[in-house]
């Protein structure tokens, strides 16, 4: 259900100068440091988790951390109702179920790893926000998903390298439904809604199979997932790249359109990046000596 005033798109930026490919760039990375901020945070989160004992408190500090994360969404909510912007309950309310769907997923004997869920619906936000600038409507909704769940694995196969954590996969399937909720939220909102500025992005040729050469890329980087799991803590063989390896050189070559402009459906274009650089920790870990965990 919508909630729709006279005000046309009620909420969207003004039209302005469109952000150059650098900049985008700039703000990509931006969303990468934060998930290595969160990486580093964890020992403060597992610090304070001690410090306030095994009680009730210590289970409920990362609950009330997303509550908080929540509540600031909510705020926005009744400010664009007060104004009269342009709202959409149902996706509000699937995103605020996906929160509390995303609360329940991780293991109750490390109740500080439900830190995750505040975590990655912020991230979305930053992702949405970044991705807006070329992308609107479903699209944007669509792929801050998926960039923000690739963001997901970069974090835990950062784990799997950090002396202090370690790589699992649960923790992947909590922060994409988290970063599902924020994206859900974000849409609900109608979030970072601009209106079009510059030229229009080119109509995609070869559609379906552009999606085919994706939906590779998704097979071959759920394959990569797994093989790291079974396969942590000892040498990490180079077969298991392979598939990631040939999918993505198969985008490269056969669709560099998408691979290398900003302005042709930026956001396979996001996606291809975040999955061709999942390679990087893998390959850290073998020519490095460094041990996956």
């Amino acid at each position: 259900m919508n909630r729709k005033t006279n005000r046309d798109e009620a909420g969207a930026s003004k039209p302005g100068r469109e952000l150059s490919a650098p900049v985008l760039l700039l703000l990509h990375g931006a969303c990468y440091l934060l998930v290595v901020f969160y990486v580093n945070m964890f020992a403060f989160w597992a610090w304070l988790s001690r410090a306030l004992g095994s009680g009730t408190l210590a289970r409920m500090l990362p609950v009330a951390v997303t509550v908080v994360v929540l509540l600031v969404i909510a705020l926005r909510f009744v400010e664009r109702v007060n104004r009269g912007y342009r709202i959409n309950l149902v996706f509000l309310g699937v995103g605020l179920v996906c929160a509390i769907f995303s609360l329940a997923l991780p293991d109750p004997h490390v109740p500080i790893k439900r830190i995750h869920v505040a975590e990655y619906i912020v991230l979305s936000f930053l992702v949405r926000a970044t991705l807006s600038h070329r992308l609107q409507g479903m699209q944007l909704t669509l792929f801050t998903v998926l960039a923000t769940l690739l963001l997901g694995i970069h974090d835990e196969m950062l784990q799997g390298l950090h002396s202090q954590r370690y790589y699992g996969w649960l923790d992947i399937i909590v922060n994409g439904t988290a970063g599902l909720s924020g994206a859900l939220l974000g849409h609900g909102l109608h979030c970072c809604a601009r209106r079009t500025v510059g030229t229009a992005q080119p109509k995609v040729r070869g559609l379906a199979g552009l999606v085919v050469l994706f939906l590779l890329l998704g097979a071959s980087t759920v394959w990569l997932v797994i093989m790291l799991y079974q396969q942590r803590g000892t040498a990490l063989s180079l077969f298991i790249l392979l598939p990631q390896v040939v999918s993505c050189l198969l985008l490269m070559v056969l669709r560099p359109e998408i691979v290398f402009s900003s302005r042709t459906q930026h956001g396979f274009q996001a996606v291809y990046w975040l999955a061709f650089s999942l390679l990087a920790y893998p390959l850290a870990a073998r020519l490095a000596g460094m041990e996956f965990i």
